[in-house]
């Protein structure tokens, strides 16, 4: 069958679909250098793939399938009702819509976000399934469990060691069977293992892009000394986040926040970071975590809750923190003094994980699965523990299901924007089959 690709990316539904041997007859990517790329990997696209789909909606010829990974941008929450485009105008869904009218494929394959089904309140997901509905489709959302649906779909649902939970539509002219979306198994064992690629393959530039920087290693390594006393005398760590800054903190968090608090109680509980009579209010409160600056009488109850469990957990185990370790963590940038642990029962040892560095701390996750490649920012990929050093753009490919031959950008933050942003191959290879299949 013939396929379209829109807002196409790095080309995941054009993979997927042409190794179920369909031919994609239409492309379209506003990005110039993606879209080039994409001509690269699929040179048969050279006078098929077109820039912005606005300008370009009406050379889209007969298709029996529609693919696209839209944007989801806020549609209009009032409008006329008079029309079917009434509640997309505006919006790029609204060339989807458009595009369905102009030349009816049978089927339709749309990917979006993990929580996209809640974005306004479920609202934008139900005015996409009405308009659908309006051209005469049979729509299924991979919803929430929650919510009554079969659950969002993973690739490590497939066997693919990469955790990213993802939103898919389908749609078909006609009916849809009871069960159209692929089976499942959320409990599959994966392992990056898989996707790593052998030290002696590595080329001068993937070691020079994949290397911790100095304070990166630091860190990590300032870290695990206290993980790995913490594991010699037994103790686990716990599953709430770890904020570095509640060790011997004083200042005061249940009934008032050191904002609405006394500057004589202020300026006292303060006196162990170098507080004394010469510093300003001001100046008090600059010397406080940035998350108990915050300009309010009294703490939401989680922020409450997460104080109250540190400062007990610390003073617990307080001979595990020597004075000379804490006096170095306080000199680590605010988000390198905090460390979540999502490894229950896995061995104390960092380099034993995958790491990632983000606004919320160091976080450690089991080496079963890479954690969802963020499209917005590259200082969030994950680092191999066992190899000490981030991903490389070949394994990058490998946790989206592309073969490693796969052209990318040519700087490292595109490519793993671009990885972020793009469809995968085994997922989109598990969906179509059930659906075109059936």
């Amino acid at each position: 069958m013939k396929f379209v690709d829109l807002f196409a990316g790095l080309g995941g539904f054009h993979e997927a679909l042409v190794k179920l041997g369909h031919e994609c007859v239409f492309a379209s990517e506003i990005d110039d250098e993606l879209r080039e790329i994409y001509t690269q990997n699929f040179p048969e696209m050279k006078n098929k793939t077109f820039g912005d789909i606005r300008s370009s909606r009406n050379l889209v010829p007969i298709h029996e399938i529609l693919c696209a990974g839209f944007p989801c941008q806020p549609f209009s929450k009032s409008g006329t009702q008079q029309g079917l485009h009434d509640k997309t105008r505006g919006t790029l869904f609204d060339e989807v819509i458009y595009i369905l009218e102009y030349r009816r494929p049978k089927y339709v394959i749309l990917e979006n976000v993990g929580n996209f089904e809640m974005h306004d309140k479920g609202r934008t997901w139900q005015i996409i399934k009405e308009n659908l509905q309006a051209l005469g489709y049979d729509v299924r959302g991979t919803e929430h469990i929650s919510s009554g649906g079969s659950g969002l779909i993973s690739p490590h649902h497939f066997g693919f060691p990469h955790n990213r939970e993802r939103f898919f539509i389908i749609a078909e002219l006609g009916r849809l069977p009871k069960n159209i979306f692929p089976t499942t198994n959320r409990s599959r064992v994966t392992s990056l293992k898989d996707i790593v690629q052998s030290s002696n393959n590595l080329t001068e530039k993937d070691w020079a892009e994949t290397r911790l920087t100095d304070s990166q290693r630091t860190c990590i390594e300032h870290w695990n000394k206290a993980v790995i006393q913490l594991s010699k005398k037994e103790i686990a760590l716990p599953s709430f986040p770890i904020w570095g800054d509640e060790i011997d903190a004083t200042y005061p968090f249940e009934t008032y926040t050191p904002f609405a608090a006394p500057t004589r109680e202020l300026r006292k509980s303060l006196e162990i970071l170098g507080a004394n009579g010469e510093q300003t209010r001001d100046e008090l409160l600059a010397m406080l975590p940035s998350y108990a600056r915050t300009k309010e009488d009294k703490f939401p109850d989680w922020k409450i809750k997460f104080i109250r469990q540190n400062r007990d957990w610390f003073s617990k185990n307080r001979d595990c923190f020597p004075n000379a370790w804490v006096e170095i963590l306080r000199a680590f940038p605010p988000s390198l003094r905090k460390l979540e642990w999502n490894c229950k029962g896995e061995e104390q040892d960092l380099w034993n994980h995958v790491l990632q560095f983000r606004p919320s701390g160091l976080r450690v996750k089991r080496y079963s699965s890479s954690p969802a490649l963020v499209a917005m920012t590259s200082t969030q990929i994950p680092i191999l523990g066992p190899e000490q050093r981030f991903l490389t753009r070949v394994e990058g490919l490998r946790l989206q299901g592309f073969p490693d031959c796969h052209k990318l950008p040519s700087s490292r933050d595109k490519t793993f924007k671009a990885l972020g942003n793009a469809v995968h191959v085994g997922v989109v290879m598990e969906i179509a089959k059930t659906l075109l299949m059936n």
